[in-house]
């Protein structure tokens, strides 16, 4: 059953020196997993202590990766919806995608024309064309929970049925929960960082030494910081500077981060909407569906308070770029890794690339979420940055 082994406590201790008092009683619940439910509403306050920051806090801007919604959204629903049922749905999730890891994935993905181009057949590239939206979209979702419309967070059994609930498995769906606050605290750090302190950091060098080449490169968490980058390089009153290219791997944003428009919604765009002219080169973006970390937590753990998203499915809204590549933007269809290595990339502002020819292997939760470190992966990089 799911602990937090001492190194990890102090990892977080380390990570979050103003949160000492809940991440020590989250891991005293993992540790002992009281078979109650009173157990879970204490685990669900200790994570909103954990997570909590106050509106004039200037992480609370970093929270979504869109933006001119509507109604603005700044908290993740996972940590206001019953604790217990959250951790319910975490771990059904998990076991969605570890009943299915035995069987055989298709490679081919449905083509749909957009207006004025004929259909195509079944692609291995894994693209799916839509009206404005290069994005690819993969054949078999991890968990069906993700193709459903609204959220995933249901009231949960009541009378008897709950008192005889698997406590083991809300354990594990515990730890599952506390993995995915922890990422939503950082995922608001990583946009703070990045355009608040490389951006101007590179902004700077910029205008320190005006043919200096920029190239920034963010995996995980690292791809969401890379690409707030580009928002901290604009000053008000002056020119902003340009960065070379920007690659993306197995990036923790969402796959709307660029776009100009939200097709769920009447209004609204992608948070670094309108930046990519801060790049002269392409915004490169590898992608895997092996990534169970972005294809099934991500949504799941992204979906925001009081956003209901009838009009979309869990998936298509909070998806991840690093599970489908960016949506709502345009570009060429996705492309495959090893065609790229051997064509050399497209002329154009947004490049897709399935990388899941080799971006394929992990334990679950996080799947293929790491595994980048190939010599494909590391030639890519080379063609995106000459030097």
């Amino acid at each position: 059953m799911p602990d937090l082994p001492p190194q990890l406590v102090d990892d977080l201790l380390r990570a979050f020196p103003q949160s000492t008092a809940p991440i020590r009683q989250l891991a005293t619940l993992l540790h002992e997993q009281p078979l109650r439910e009173p157990a879970f509403d204490d685990f669900g306050s200790a994570l909103r202590e954990l997570a909590a920051v106050s509106l004039e806090d200037p992480r609370a801007d970093f929270t979504e990766d869109t933006e001119g919604e509507l109604v603005p959204q700044a908290d993740p629903l996972m940590l206001f919806e019953d604790t217990t049922s959250v951790c319910g749905e975490f771990a059904d999730a998990l076991q969605d995608v570890r009943d299915s890891s035995g069987e055989k994935r298709k490679p081919e993905r449905h083509e749909f024309p957009r207006p004025g181009v004929t259909a195509e057949a079944p692609s291995t590239a894994g693209t799916l064309h839509e009206f404005h939206a290069a994005g690819p979209r993969p054949a078999h979702p991890l968990s069906p929970r993700l193709t459903q419309p609204g959220t995933v967070a249901k009231a949960g059994p009541t009378g008897d049925q709950r008192l005889a609930q698997d406590w083991n498995k809300l354990w594990l769906g515990a730890h599952e929960l506390l993995r995915q606050v922890v990422y939503h605290v950082l995922r608001r750090r990583a946009g703070l960082v990045g355009q608040l302190g490389l951006g101007p950091c590179v902004r700077g060098l910029a205008s320190a030494a005006g043919n200096l080449r920029i190239h920034l490169v963010g995996h995980g968490l690292g791809g969401r910081l890379a690409g707030f980058t580009l928002r901290g390089l604009e000053h008000s009153g002056e020119p902003s500077p340009s960065v070379q290219s920007l690659t993306l791997l197995q990036a923790a944003i969402s796959h709307f981060a660029f776009a100009s428009s939200l097709p769920h919604q009447v209004s609204g765009h992608g948070a670094l909407w309108d930046r990519q002219r801060l790049v002269r080169g392409a915004v490169v973006t590898c992608f895997s569906d092996a990534d169970i970390s972005l294809g099934l937590m991500h949504p799941l753990a992204t979906q925001m308070v009081g956003d209901a998203a009838e009009l979309s499915t869990v998936g298509r809204k909070w998806g991840a770029a690093g599970f489908d590549g960016l949506h709502g933007v345009d570009g060429p269809p996705a492309l495959r890794l090893n065609d790229v290595l051997a064509d050399g990339l497209p002329s154009a502002s947004f490049v897709n690339i399935d990388a899941g020819s080799v971006v394929r292997d992990g334990p679950v939760p996080t799947g293929a979420h790491h595994d980048v470190l190939h010599p494909e992966v590391a030639r890519l990089l080379l063609h995106h940055i000459p030097r």
